[in-house]
């Protein structure tokens, strides 16, 4: 696992941070320690606001492209309820036209003629017509 030797030298820890501070206080001297701590302060006040001001840029411009994909998704809505309106009258005016009634106005199911009454077992109770006789095998083998 290589890593870059910028990465490494921002890697810094807690003792390591103290042996720096101990080498700036040794190098400045006291007097020289408040100013460099205010120098710091500033430092990091400005990079703090830089950081917000790009948070907000971000969010502007976020804000700004989230309000136009919202018109888009209520102009695709409208459109698509509009096709559904237009489908709908035209379904009503082809059933007016061929006077073909509403599917849920009638619940009856169509049904096939009637056939003789089954007695339960499949069979009828009534007894079925003969065939002609063109079908009649016994008197056609002669």
């Amino acid at each position: 696992m290589s890593l870059h030797p910028i990465l490494l030298f921002l890697d810094v820890s807690g003792g390591e941070l103290l042996v720096i501070i101990v080498v700036i206080f040794l190098v400045f001297g006291p007097s020289k320690m408040p100013e460099i701590a205010r120098q710091i302060g500033k430092a990091m006040n400005q990079m703090k606001k830089a950081s917000n001001d790009i948070s907000r840029e971000f969010r502007n411009q976020t804000s700004g492209l989230t309000s136009e994909l919202t018109s888009v998704q209520n102009q695709i809505k409208d459109e698509v309820n509009k096709v559904n309106r237009e489908m709908t009258s035209t379904r009503d005016e082809i059933r007016k036209n061929f006077d073909v009634g509403d599917p849920s106005e009638n619940p009856e199911p169509a049904v096939a003629p009637s056939s003789p009454a089954a007695d339960g077992n499949g069979s009828t109770t009534e007894s079925p017509e003969p065939l002609p006789d063109v079908y009649n095998r016994s008197e056609n083998a002669g």
